[in-house]
């Protein structure tokens, strides 16, 4: 191992050993900003309200549709939270519910809510903020991830109300779809 390395990986582990040893409020502190910066970065169409310590961001979550995104931190974590579903029909509340339950029992990160009395479903995933924190590439990694779900999960839910497709049917088709893609890859 060269030198140059070595010095790297030795300057790394010291940062990261200082940033354990923060308060949590300056954790805190040090992963907004790297939030915010990582926004400013990308000039993403991006609102930062810094009392609430989060961020709306639009982006398009299906064929010609956007949706905001919000990206916050509080409670020790790092949270993404976007509307998947924004109005159903009462009617259609089952069926809501069951293929919120598929795609719960599918994901392992985050986690499908349906809300009735407002009638609309959300996709909300959140990590210890320690994960952030130590590894600066995560808050995009997360971001993305919650993005690709929250596509799939709106591509889901469209087909649900709008083609009245039955809820097992479309979970089938997905799996099938995201397959294919992989398998392109």
């Amino acid at each position: 191992m060269n030198i140059k390395r070595l010095y790297g990986l030795v300057r790394l582990y010291v940062r990261r050993m200082f940033q354990l040893n923060l308060s949590a409020d300056k954790q805190d502190l040090i992963v907004w900003e790297s939030l915010k910066k990582l926004h400013i970065d990308s000039d993403w169409k991006s609102g930062v309200y810094e009392k609430e310590t989060y961020i709306e961001t639009v982006f398009e979550i299906g064929e010609g549709k956007s949706g905001a995104f919000y990206y916050m931190i509080y409670d020790r974590e790092f949270h993404c939270r976007v509307k998947v579903l924004n109005d159903f029909r009462s009617e259609k509340t089952t069926e809501i519910f069951i293929l919120a339950a598929h795609f719960n029992n599918l994901i392992l990160d985050g986690k499908v809510e349906v809300n009735v009395p407002e009638r609309y479903v959300e996709y909300h995933y959140k990590c210890d903020l320690l994960v952030p924190l130590m590894y600066r590439d995560e808050i995009h990694n997360r971001m993305l991830k919650h993005y690709k779900l929250s596509k799939d999960m709106y591509w889901a839910f469209a087909k649900l109300v709008d083609e009245d497709e039955e809820p097992a049917i479309i979970i089938a088709d997905l799996i099938k779809k995201n397959e294919t893609k992989e398998s392109d890859n």
